[in-house]
């Protein structure tokens, strides 16, 4: 019965990643809007919370060219990964950074304490 009922929930969810290949009208109303939402998370994981993610969805499609009323579901799908690791590598440059800075400002204090001695670098 387990496995009649994986086989199942397998090939829907195949059947629904292909059709999120296929233009989907865009939502108008809130109540499509809540739908594609979820469906543009079920394809593409919930890695942030939903809140955030309804966010990022909301701007691509105010974003989305003037002249498409439908686009693919999985033009959300990855443009939310893009934006995803976006935020994560930029994460990593201001960490580098910060290190970076706090070695710099080690140095210069190091140096100009030596120098408050009268000590030579």
């Amino acid at each position: 019965m387990k496995l009649l009922e994986f086989a199942k929930s397998t090939i829907k969810r195949l059947i629904l990643k292909i059709l999120s290949y296929y233009p989907t009208r865009l939502p108008v109303g809130k109540t499509e809007m809540d739908k594609f939402v979820t469906d543009v998370i079920a394809l593409s994981g919930e890695y942030a919370n939903r809140t955030s993610m309804e966010f990022a969805i909301a701007s691509m499609i105010i974003h989305a060219p003037a002249d498409r009323g439908a686009l693919p579901k999985n033009y959300f799908v990855v443009r939310l990964r893009k934006s995803a690791a976006n935020q994560v590598a930029s994460q990593v440059f201001q960490d580098i950074k910060t290190a970076q800075d706090a070695q710099t400002k080690t140095v210069e204090d190091t140096s100009a304490q030596k120098v408050a001695d009268g000590k030579p670098s």
